[in-house]
């Protein structure tokens, strides 16, 4: 089973070698497609998560905010009503500098 594994790993290399003048050329340009593929993926996937850590992050500074107003304005507890008023706008603004990096 492992030769098997090692001459299906090794053909293609040993095939890109043989077919041009420069062995390592064609391993050279496979490996940075392989590179260059993971890259895309990567910014990608980045880019995605941005966008979805900031729609969530200002869904929750809303609710953080309506729950502080209510807990500030109602006189249940006004300092952590405060302080969560206060903790909602660090929230949405962290999610406003998080979406423009």
């Amino acid at each position: 089973m492992k030769w098997i594994v090692v001459t299906l790993l090794l053909a293609p290399l040993a095939l890109a070698a043989t077919n041009s003048t420069d062995p390592f050329a064609k391993i050279t340009q496979t490996i940075d497609q392989i590179l260059t593929s993971v890259d895309n993926f990567l910014q990608h996937l980045k880019d995605v998560l941005k966008i979805h850590i900031s729609s969530m992050s200002k869904t929750l500074s809303v609710i953080l905010g309506l729950v502080g107003a209510f807990l500030y304005f109602s006189g249940l507890n006004k300092y952590t009503g405060r302080g969560m008023i206060i903790g909602a706008v660090l929230l949405y603004l962290l999610a406003e500098f998080v979406l423009n990096l």
